[in-house]
Order: C-alpha cells, then sequence, then structure tokens
C-alpha cells in the first residue's frame, strides 16, 4: 500500500478495502486528534484506492502523510478494553482498533445486453471481413460441435433437442445455405449462453443471501484483538463485530448490545435489538452497535451454511410435474422429425420442413421449472421457511389438513411453574427438590421450568438417587432410598405404573384449575404431589389459526400429552374445533396415517423426538426452530425463525410457484406451437424461427425467477 498523490487538504492512497481505509482513519484521529477537523474519508473498489479531503494546510498534510504511511507499514493493533465488565450498551467498551468487514456486495454478473451484443457484433464483422470462398467453411466450422453433439446423441439412441438442432443445421448445409447456418449457430449460442446467466443469476442470489463474504473477522485472544480468516474460526472463539458488519458465526452475544437486521433470516424488515445471551446468527447484519459473540457453530455448521446447502442440493428432488412435463416433452422430439418428413413430403421444401424442426417444448421447460422452484425456495427461507425440496413444495401447495402439536407450535416452549402442591404428607420443598434433581439430566421446556424455580428458591440438592432413566413420551424414574420414584404426566403414573390416585381428586383439580398443565410425582407406591405449569400462547397464535381457516383448509387439528382439561382450554382460548389429549407418539402417527387414508395431504407441524415418527409419516413434516435434531432431520419443512406466519408464507408460496409453472408450461407450448405453424406456412425463415423459440425460453426462465410475495 502506498500513498498516490499527496496535495494540500487532499490525499489519494491505495487500500485493499473500504475496511482498510477506515482502519486508517481510526490511526490518523488517534495521533492528530482534533487537528483534522471534520474529515472525509471515500473509497472506490472499482479503482482499490482511497480519498481524503480535510482543511487545506501543507503542515497538517505533512503529518497526515507521515501517520498515514506508517499506518499502512506497520499497523498496531492496540489492546481491547475490558469487555466482559463494561456495562450493557457501553459504546466506549470493546472498541475495535479497526471495523469489521462491511456489508457483502457480491461482484456483479455482467450485463447481459453487453453479452449479446458482443456476439452479434463479433459474429456479423467475422463474416464482413471474410473472404467469399472461405464463409463456407468457416460456418461448417462453427456449427461442427453441434453436429457432433446430435450424432452422439443418435449412437446413443436418444432422440433430443441436440438431434433437432443438428438436423436443422445439417439441412441447411445440405441445401448450401451457409448463411441461415450460421445465423442459427449464433441464435442458438445466445440462447444457451443467456440461460446459463440465468442460471449464475440464481446462484449469485443463494450466495448473497447466505454466504459468507469470505473477509477478515476480529476475534478476541487472550486480551488482544487479532484478526483472523473466517476458515480459522473455531467453536468457541469471542468474535466482535460492529454497526456495518455481518455476522459470520452462530452464537450468543456474550458482551455488549447491537441493533441487528436478520431479515435475511426471519423475513422481519424491522431490526432487534441483541444483547447478552441473545442467540445471534451468521448472515445477518449489525446496524447499529457493538456486540462480542461467543462462537457456536461456524464455516459449514452455520444454520445458513445449511440453509444454502439444502437449496444448492434442492434439485435432486425435483416436483413431480416437472418429472411429467419433461416426459412428456421428450416425447413430442420423434414427432418433430415426422412432421418434418410430412411437409417435405409435401411442398418439397426443406426451408419449411427445417422450420418445424427448429422449435421444442422440452428446452424452456427444463429450464424455468428448476428456476422457479429453486427462486420459491429461496424465497421462502427468505421468509423464515426452509423448503426442502421441489417436491415438498407441490405437497404443500396441495395440503387441506394440518396437525398442530401444541406445546412449542401454538405455545411459546417456555414453560413456568405456577404451584407446587405436595399430597400424602409430603411437604412441597422435597417435590420441588427431587423434581429438579431428576429432571436436570434431560434438559428440556418443562425440566427446565422445574429446575430454573428449584434454583431461584435456592433449594441446593445432592445425588441421592440411583441413575435415572428417560421412558419416551412418558416420564422419567429413579431409585431414592429404596423407593421407586418417577415423574411424569397422570398417563404414566395412574394407568401406566398403577399408582391409586382415588381420593386425591380435588386437590389435583385446585392445583390445575384454569386449565393448567399437571407433573406428577410419585415415591413408592404413592402420588407424593402435583407440579402445575402454564406455558403461555403465542401472541400469534390466534391470527395464525384463523389464517389457516382463510386459506381453505378443511381439517385444523391440535394434539397434546397434556390433559383433557388443558387441551380443552387452549382449543377454546384459539377457536380450534377438533383436538385430542394424552396423545402419545404413536397415537401421532396413527391420526396422521388416518388422514391421508381419507384422502387428505397433510402437514403435521412438530419440534419434539415425540414427534419425529409422525413429521416423517405426513406429506409434508414441519419442524419449529428450536425443534430437536432429528424432529428437524425427519422434517421437509423447516422454520428459521419464530414466526408461525413463516408457515403461512411457504404455503402462499408453493401454490404460487406452482400456479407459475403451469402457466409456464400453457406459454411454452402455446408460443412454440405457434412458431412452427408460421414457419410451416412459410411466413418465417428456421433462422426467424430460432430467434423466436430461443427468445420466448430465456423470458420464461426471467419470469420464473421474479419474486412472488410483496416485499414485507
Amino acid at each position: 500500500m502506498s500513498i498516490v498523490r499527496s496535495i494540500p487538504g487532499r490525499i489519494r492512497f491505495e487500500a485493499e478495502s473500504g475496511q482498510a481505509v477506515l482502519y486508517y482513519r481510526d490511526q490518523l484521529h488517534v495521533q492528530l486528534g482534533d487537528e483534522l477537523g471534520d474529515a472525509e474519508y471515500r473509497y472506490s473498489e472499482r479503482s482499490g484506492r482511497g480519498l481524503m479531503l480535510f482543511t487545506p494546510d501543507r503542515s497538517l498534510t505533512d503529518r497526515v502523510v507521515r501517520v498515514l504511511a506508517k499506518a499502512m507499514k506497520t499497523p498496531v493493533l492496540p489492546e481491547l478494553p475490558d469487555c466482559r465488565n463494561a456495562a450493557l450498551g457501553d459504546e466506549t467498551a470493546c472498541t475495535l482498533p479497526a471495523p469489521g468487514a462491511g456489508t457483502y456486495e457480491p461482484d456483479e454478473l455482467e450485463n447481459p445486453f453487453w453479452i449479446v451484443a458482443k456476439k452479434v457484433f463479433n459474429f456479423y464483422t467475422t463474416r464482413l471481413f471474410m473472404p467469399m470462398s472461405l464463409r463456407p467453411y468457416w460456418a461448417t466450422i462453427s456449427v461442427a460441435p453441434l453436429l457432433f453433439e446430435g450424432v452422439r446423441a443418435l449412437f446413443q439412441r436418444k432422440l433430443n433437442v441436440a438431434v433437432l438442432d443438428a438436423a436443422a443445421i445439417g439441412s441447411a448445409l445440405a441445401m448450401r445455405d451457409f448463411n441461415t447456418a450460421g445465423t442459427i449457430h449464433l441464435l442458438l449460442d445466445v440462447s444457451e449462453t443467456l440461460e446459463d446467466w440465468t442460471r449464475e443469476k440464481s446462484r449469485k442470489d443463494l450466495a448473497s443471501l447466505f454466504g459468507g463474504d469470505g473477509k477478515p473477522v476480529w476475534v478476541l485472544r487472550r486480551g488482544e484483538e487479532v484478526q483472523l480468516s473466517q476458515d480459522e474460526l473455531s467453536v468457541g472463539d469471542l468474535v466482535v463485530v460492529r454497526s456495518g458488519s455481518r455476522i459470520p458465526v452462530d452464537g450468543v452475544v456474550a458482551d455488549g448490545t447491537a441493533m441487528v437486521n436478520q431479515s435475511s433470516m426471519t423475513g422481519e424488515p424491522l431490526s432487534v435489538k441483541r444483547g447478552v445471551g441473545k442467540e445471534v446468527y451468521a448472515g445477518t447484519v449489525v446496524e447499529e452497535g457493538k456486540i462480542v459473540i461467543l462462537s457456536e457453530g461456524v464455516g459449514d455448521e452455520t444454520r445458513f451454511a445449511k440453509i444454502a446447502h439444502v437449496i444448492a442440493e434442492s434439485e435432486k428432488m425435483k416436483a413431480d410435474i416437472h418429472g411429467q412435463a419433461i416426459k412428456l416433452a421428450d416425447k413430442i422430439v420423434p414427432f418433430s422429425f415426422i412432421l418434418s418428413g410430412i411437409i417435405f413430403a409435401i411442398t418439397r421444401n426443406w426451408m419449411q420442413a427445417a422450420a418445424v424442426l427448429m422449435a421444442d417444448y422440452s428446452c424452456a421447460i427444463k429450464l424455468s421449472t428448476p428456476l422457479a422452484v429453486r427462486s420459491a425456495m429461496l424465497e421462502s427461507a427468505h421468509c423464515g421457511a426452509l423448503i426442502k425440496g421441489g417436491k415438498y413444495i407441490e405437497q404443500l401447495s396441495k395440503v387441506d389438513a394440518i396437525v398442530l402439536d401444541k406445546t412449542g407450535t401454538l405455545t411459546m416452549a417456555s414453560p413456568e411453574v405456577i404451584d407446587v402442591c405436595p399430597v400424602n404428607g409430603y411437604n412441597r420443598e422435597f417435590v420441588l427438590r427431587n423434581a429438579a434433581c431428576m429432571e436436570e439430566h434431560f434438559p428440556h421446556p418443562v425440566a427446565d421450568a422445574v429446575v430454573r424455580l428449584a434454583r431461584q428458591e435456592g433449594l441446593i440438592h445432592e445425588e441421592r438417587h440411583a441413575e435415572v432413566d428417560y421412558i419416551l413420551a412418558h416420564g422419567i424414574s429413579t431409585t431414592l432410598d429404596g423407593k421407586r420414584m418417577i415423574l411424569g404426566s397422570r398417563h404414566f403414573v395412574h394407568e401406566d405404573e398403577g399408582i391409586d390416585l382415588s381420593g386425591l381428586d380435588e386437590q389435583i383439580a385446585r392445583c390445575t384449575k384454569d386449565g393448567l398443565s399437571a407433573l406428577y410425582m410419585a415415591v413408592g407406591n404413592e402420588l407424593a404431589g402435583v407440579i402445575a405449569l402454564e406455558d403461555p400462547l403465542r401472541e400469534s397464535a390466534y391470527r395464525f389459526i384463523r389464517r389457516l381457516e382463510n386459506i381453505g383448509l378443511e381439517r385444523i387439528i391440535m394434539l397434546t400429552g397434556d390433559s383433557e382439561t388443558t387441551a380443552r382450554n387452549v382449543a377454546n382460548r384459539l377457536d380450534i374445533k377438533e383436538y385430542y389429549a394424552q396423545v402419545l407418539p404413536d397415537d401421532k402417527t396413527t391420526l396422521v396415517d388416518t388422514l391421508r387414508k381419507e384422502g387428505y395431504t397433510v402437514a403435521m407441524v412438530g419440534d419434539g423426538i415425540n414427534d419425529s415418527a409422525a413429521l416423517s409419516h405426513a406429506n409434508v413434516g414441519v419442524s419449529m426452530k428450536h425443534g430437536a435434531d432429528i424432529a428437524q432431520e425427519a422434517c421437509d419443512l423447516m422454520l428459521t425463525s419464530e414466526r408461525l406466519d413463516s408457515l403461512l408464507d411457504a404455503m402462499t408460496l408453493s401454490k404460487m410457484v406452482m400456479r407459475r409453472i403451469r402457466q409456464n408450461y400453457k406459454f411454452i407450448v402455446i408460443s412454440n406451437t405457434l412458431f412452427i405453424g408460421l414457419g410451416i406456412f412459410g411466413f418465417i425463415t428456421p433462422a426467424m424461427l430460432a430467434f423466436l423459440h430461443n427468445s420466448g425460453t430465456v423470458l420464461t426462465c426471467a419470469y420464473s425467477m421474479r419474486p412472488m410475495l410483496p416485499e414485507q
């Protein structure tokens, strides 16, 4: 790096990036302080140079040049002030010697107009200055690759678009119409280039939304700020991010506070405040403030990297309608040859016969459909719903029945203990202390609530019990002082374990009034107590159910493992007409299978281990953001935000993209049939037909990539 030009009040210098310019700015203000006044800094990414404008004073300019030159040669990173002990939101703490990388802007693709213009200019310029005697050889050499491709397809016993193109060009060469052969080749080349451009545009859109910027990041190491490449990051690193920077890792805020734009993850347009203890995700942007992040996921293990991988691999799971359309389009190819032969037999005009060969249906279908599906997946992910393949988009568009697991879907999955009710001579402290002691071995929302209350009340426990066993969808058990101790649902305690609850109904009802959920503890052969919990409903749950009704779903079913009283209370509050209480994992799977046998297309929404079987049996399995790993693996659609509306956005998108695909099919069939008809009757030449056909293909692809939902 060096200074390019220096005059009083104006210095132009080389810089690697806008980040480097800001680093030099910080160094100058440290060394010169208020002498600089209101200096202005600019950076041109195109030229790789920075510009500094300040008070036109020669002496000041000389000092600036010296400081700037020193900063370019030996930039020293000062020690970072104590972040961990700083007050929340203290803007003077965690000051960086240089800011993090700015918001990533991917390299722009070349304008397609100039791509086409260069190809057309080169073609006609070459033909203009080429001697007439050499033009036939030049045309033949130019089209030879297309001819070889068609011949190779024939040897492989395939009748496809390559054979059609080769036949049309071969016909022109046979009739010694070298100009037409060359023009057809030009149009095919332009079309292929534009098709490649649209696919690359799709990949660029994906990279710009989910890919990392690859720029260095600042990490705290032994109390010092060091700059590392993103490849060197590891779990446990303390990554420092400030205004304008993209967050490079998944993690938890350890220090500081900031406004973070999470629109690329959740679809929410407004920034959210993120302070100590809050989760942040790679690919989101800090708009204001500074935070230190404890890394929990780096590189390919970040949520965004996994989303990008799923979308990139989505073409392996094509929609059924896509496969059916391609098969139909490919079957039409032989008939194109038959029709061409008939036209030639009747008219003896090779140009009319060749015109039939210049238009096909499969080319546009094969290109536009995956682009439409990928664009829909990208848009859905932007709204907070990751769809894992095209076939799931098709199924989602047909859903007419939805099964909702109550806990974690309609509720916040953050229950709170409302009351602890001891019975049969046991005291409250005994019940809460031992419940927490058992629950801490198997962390989940209910367990966290029990353990949290015990900790708040200072109930420190000793590990006096035996090993704790987890019984799927029922509860947990252990042995204490030679007695079997169990904790779980009423079904588990009363029906499975045979604990007598007679005579306790009034006490239990009083503890669990207003539809509270209940956790039962038994010691030996008697009930020791009941823990009443409440899991608050999501604020958006009622609106979510109404919107499901408005989009035409025939069955909306709520399932819960809670009691009939709790289930009825929630169903009444949300105005859900069909619900089932005390449901076990097998019951969920049976219900989904029954609905499918009745002819419904079923979406199952859940988040727990006990939901995974039902998720895999449904036409579309939906896992919540906080769902268990096995649920997220078994699902076909995963919500990446807490917005229930993300699922509705995905359902709306699925219907819209299927409608768009069908519109594309109609346009492709009608337009190409029209072009073939014009060619048969001699209204257009084979070259013009090729131009119209390929233009239609490019337009269809461009239309397939347009956003479907209105901007949020």
